[in-house]
């Protein structure tokens, strides 16, 4: 599937949510969505979307003028990592690759824009297999570490996976 990454646009919010609902409850817990939106919030202003963050990106992935997906991340400003924040795609295009493409392309930014920070992400019992592929490892697992029946995966990704022939 041929799809545009970009960096994220106030207008894109509404799309952005309806992905988010989409994903809920299985993927996200339903209490997250104040902090997604407060991710929003600070992208509409143009501020950074975490609060002890150096920097950030957001991007969508869209095909046809529709948004199908969208995730960034965040430097943190203590230490060299890079945190994936807010992954998701629609849940009526789950598998088919858009997923894959938008991590793969934060990735690739990471590696080539900050090489010395360690990319690091959580997410849920349902979806660290997918992470795994991408040679992210698990170092911590939080039963209901989101809300009930849904565990947070701490990873981190293994530099010699990361890595990109550019």
């Amino acid at each position: 599937m041929s799809a545009t990454i970009r960096l994220y646009r106030p207008e894109d919010r509404a799309k952005c949510q309806r992905i988010f609902l989409g994903n809920c409850p299985h993927y996200f817990d339903p209490a997250e969505q104040v902090l997604f939106e407060t991710c929003l919030d600070c992208l509409d202003r143009g501020q950074i979307i975490h609060k002890n963050a150096a920097d950030s990106q957001f991007y969508v992935l869209e095909k046809d003028e529709q948004i199908l997906a969208c995730g960034g991340f965040y430097l943190t400003r203590e230490e060299s990592a890079a945190v994936m924040a807010w992954g998701m795609v629609d849940h009526k295009f789950h598998k088919a690759g858009l997923g894959s493409m938008l991590l793969q392309y934060r990735i690739d930014h990471l590696r080539k824009h900050y090489p010395e920070h360690q990319i690091r992400l959580d997410t849920s019992q349902h979806t660290y297999p997918f992470f795994e592929r991408f040679g992210f490892t698990v170092i911590k697992m939080t039963p209901d570490g989101y809300g009930p029946g849904l565990d947070r995966y701490d990873m981190v990704i293994d530099r010699a996976n990361a890595e990109t022939d550019d």
